[in-house]
């Protein structure tokens, strides 16, 4: 009897110990997804506000896009800003025809954001915008969109390298964060290069 007592007894501790490492190796997990979730959100807000660079190359006609990261506006009296450049070569290859470019940004339309582009000039809100006003367009699954062309076109000849630099700036207002119905809601921003040959 009090060998049957013993192994049950010895039954009942392991099934505790294995119940306790269970509880601890779960509470690590979930430590740990929530960690992922903070920093992820962390290093998205990072990520437009840092202005990290992006280099666009532009050596023959084509069209080249980014986006920016949706999740990282947020209101703030702060405005965002991107900073890229365009250049007409890549390391030691050159393009080798005159092009001219043209920049369009194009937003959703589900935050009231505002959106300038500034031309090789450092971030100022005073800053003189390329944008002088958006187009409201539709595509072909009724979507509405923003579409913000910068003008005029610009060129680059292709015996000379030449690299013009831009920044983006994007301002959503504090003021938006008590509306409800901006919670949440993500904005798409795209940004695309159109070049095409110099005649």
């Amino acid at each position: 009897m009090k060998k049957e007592n013993l192994i049950e007894s010895l039954g009942v501790e392991r099934t505790k110990k294995i119940f306790k490492a269970t509880l601890v190796l779960v509470f690590f997990l979930l430590l740990g997804f929530f960690f992922a979730q903070s920093y992820a959100k962390y290093e998205s807000s990072v990520k437009l506000s840092s202005n990290v660079d992006k280099a666009i190359y532009l050596l023959k006609d084509e069209k080249m896009t980014f986006n920016l990261d949706p999740d990282a506006i947020v209101p703030s009296d702060t405005d965002y800003t991107y900073t890229f450049t365009v250049s007409n070569f890549d390391g030691s290859q050159n393009g080798d025809i005159n092009l001219k470019y043209y920049i369009q940004v194009k937003t959703t339309t589900n935050l009231p954001i505002t959106v300038k582009l500034l031309r090789n000039q450092a971030y100022s809100p005073s800053g003189t915008n390329i944008i002088p006003g958006y187009e409201l367009v539709q595509d072909e699954d009724g979507a509405w969109y923003k579409l913000y062309t910068a003008s005029p076109s610009y060129e680059f000849q292709y015996n000379t390298r030449r690299t013009d630099s831009y920044v983006l700036v994007v301002e959503y207002p504090e003021i938006n964060k008590s509306n409800l119905a901006y919670t949440g809601v993500p904005e798409n921003i795209e940004v695309a290069i159109y070049s095409e040959q110099k005649v």
